[in-house]
């Protein structure tokens, strides 16, 4: 039986314990961390990481070996900066982005033995407000069912 509760905290933890060393050079505080819904208007720290499982899809016994039996979990991971002029917004936005990019590609997890970025989205003047950007990154996640 795959535990996907199990699978998604290890993913958050993991991103709570690893996120911070690969910050730290653009000199980004870690975020607060949730896998809640995006609320802007209940969660209002200076930077949030929001985190949502998207999808979950199976290779279906496309093979005879022990990757019968492999789960790719897709989530789309929210970076959320507000209270600070919108030229540093900006740049923290594309920092903090590169930093979590850079953290998929370098770092190892427990639960997924690979890793894959799908895309990466940048939202300026969320909900029509310049003091508020966001990213979206969507990331696959390849573990054992």
């Amino acid at each position: 039986m795959i535990d996907f509760r199990a699978k998604l905290e290890a993913i958050k933890d993991f991103l709570k314990t690893s996120y911070l060393g690969y910050l730290s050079p653009f000199g980004i505080e870690p975020p607060e961390i949730t896998t809640e819904f995006l609320d802007f208007d209940k969660f209002k720290a200076s930077f949030m990481l929001f985190m949502e499982h998207d999808r979950i899809t199976f290779d279906g016994g496309r093979y005879a070996d022990d990757c019968e039996r492999t789960a790719r979990i897709t989530c789309d991971i929210f970076l959320v900066f507000r209270n600070a002029p919108s030229a540093d917004l900006i740049q923290r936005i594309l920092d903090a982005s590169s930093a979590l990019c850079e953290l998929f590609r370098c770092e190892k997890i427990d639960v997924a033995h690979g890793i894959s970025i799908e895309s990466v989205e940048f939202f300026n003047y969320v909900e029509g407000r310049n003091s508020l950007v966001a990213s979206k990154i969507s990331v696959e996640f390849e573990t054992e069912c």
